[in-house]
């Protein structure tokens, strides 16, 4: 049901009682108006449902990419550029810095689970190199606070990816080698980047009533509704 329909249902059931309690004009008109607010609210239910995964204030989500091991299909520009273009709450997108453990764990939760096959090593890039620190974000120019390499990482002086298969220290970042096409593009093998986390920084939502709890002012609406008819009624 789209949100219109769900407005015209709400309003013709406020159209019926208005007309039970002869109760019509500029009141019935605001009687519609609060239907389609209810109706409304409903909708941005829906729409909260299919946002990003929120820690903090920030949104983040992770992008798996098509055959990201041909060309500049997934590379780090590539997957940079298209981590900018994305926008959420009115606020472009970038690869994530994660500047704690518990930033960490919540972007490990978004693919936590996604490869289930045993032995599978895999990755998605962050927003990071090293030496240099973070390259995006706010935190662009900064050297690294907090870092989660996994073994002897890093020993390439690469790109920042955190692992998200099943072995070689999930969760743990990897820094990319000169395989391949070089540094910044994925390697089956060596370096198995297979897309790349997203975040959104200052866009969690504003909670909204629910509409349990719209429910008590519209009952005490139609009981004024009732008073109302009551005094007009002659005695």
């Amino acid at each position: 049901m789209t949100n219109m329909e769900r407005c015209l249902r709400i309003n013709d059931h406020g159209t019926a009682v208005m007309k039970r309690y002869k109760f019509v004009g500029a009141k019935a008109h605001w009687f519609a108006i609060v239907g389609c607010m209810i109706g409304l609210h409903a909708a941005s239910i829906e729409r909260v449902e299919a946002a990003p995964v929120f820690f903090g204030s920030n949104g983040y989500e992770f992008i798996e990419v098509s055959d990201p091991f041909t060309g500049g299909n997934n590379s780090w520009a590539t997957a940079s550029a298209a981590a900018a273009s994305r926008v959420f709450g009115g606020a472009n997108g970038h690869l994530a810095t994660i500047t704690s453990q518990a930033e960490n764990d919540a972007l490990f939760g978004l693919v936590s689970g996604l490869i289930t096959q045993p032995d599978v090593f895999a990755g998605a890039w962050l927003g990071g190199k090293e030496p240099e620190g973070w390259l995006v974000g706010p935190e662009i120019g900064d050297l690294f606070s907090y870092t989660n390499w996994g073994g002897v990482e890093p020993n390439n002086m690469g790109y920042a990816y955190m692992s998200i298969g099943t072995k070689n220290a999930p969760s743990q970042w990897f820094d990319d080698s000169v395989v391949g096409l070089g540094q910044g593009f994925p390697h089956a093998l060596n370096d198995p980047v297979i897309g790349y986390f997203v975040e959104y920084e200052g866009v969690a939502p504003i909670p909204l009533p629910s509409t349990a709890s719209l429910l008590p002012v519209g009952l005490a609406f139609v009981g004024w509704l009732g008073w109302r008819r009551r005094r007009a009624v002659p005695r």
